[in-house]
């Protein structure tokens, strides 16, 4: 996705992508709540039998927010962190969400194999990043640059669902975005507010 910077305005430059990290991360999420709610009406995406992967039980929830801020950290230090690969060349950070035995190895081969299949698709990572259009990006863009006195570039990586096992996700310059945040206008002040907040720390 291309950076939106206008030469009238300052040297501002904000960055939009979606991570496959961060976004793996929501599936696995969103598989173990779905486990704890059974009988929810309106289950989270994916919904998916979970119980020969071996993903952690017993506290996972704890074990989830400390592997989601370490991969925020390595996400918002190094822009080329996230990758096509990254589930393979950091698989050891992703793998504390599953037990550790031979089940829970082709329990993780699985999970990634899951996710790749519907994230490399058009459905999925470009379907993700077209929610943030060049006419939503630009309009989000102006307001922001509108409050801004510095030449830096805020990079933003969008996430298909809210994060609810982890703590906050703002770093400076930095911020991770779940779509409802730019599809929803109602949700414009709120998301402005906080994109602000990343760019005066």
């Amino acid at each position: 996705m291309p950076d939106i910077q206008e030469v009238h305005n300052s040297g501002f430059e904000m960055e939009v992508s979606a991570p496959y990290s961060l976004n793996y991360l929501m599936t696995i999420q969103n598989i173990y709540l779905n486990s704890k709610n059974i009988d929810c009406e309106r289950p989270l995406f994916p919904y998916v039998d979970r119980s020969k992967w071996g993903i952690l039980e017993e506290e996972f929830e704890e074990t989830f927010a400390e592997v989601w801020k370490e991969a925020v950290d390595k996400n918002s230090q190094n822009h080329i962190y996230d990758h096509n690969g990254v589930l393979d060349f950091d698989k050891v950070l992703y793998k504390k969400l599953f037990k550790n035995h031979e089940s829970s190895s082709f329990g993780y081969s699985e999970s990634v194999k899951f996710f790749l299949s519907w994230w490399n698709g058009l459905y999925g990572k470009m379907a993700i990043e077209g929610v943030f259009d060049l006419d939503r990006m630009e309009k989000v863009y102006k307001e922001v640059s509108a409050s801004m006195e510095i030449n830096k570039r805020l990079r933003i990586h969008l996430i298909y669902d809210k994060p609810v096992l982890t703590g906050k996700s703002a770093r400076p310059w930095y911020a991770v975005v779940p779509i409802d945040d730019v599809f929803f206008t109602e949700k414009r002040p709120e998301l402005l507010e906080n994109l602000l907040k990343c760019c005066k720390v």
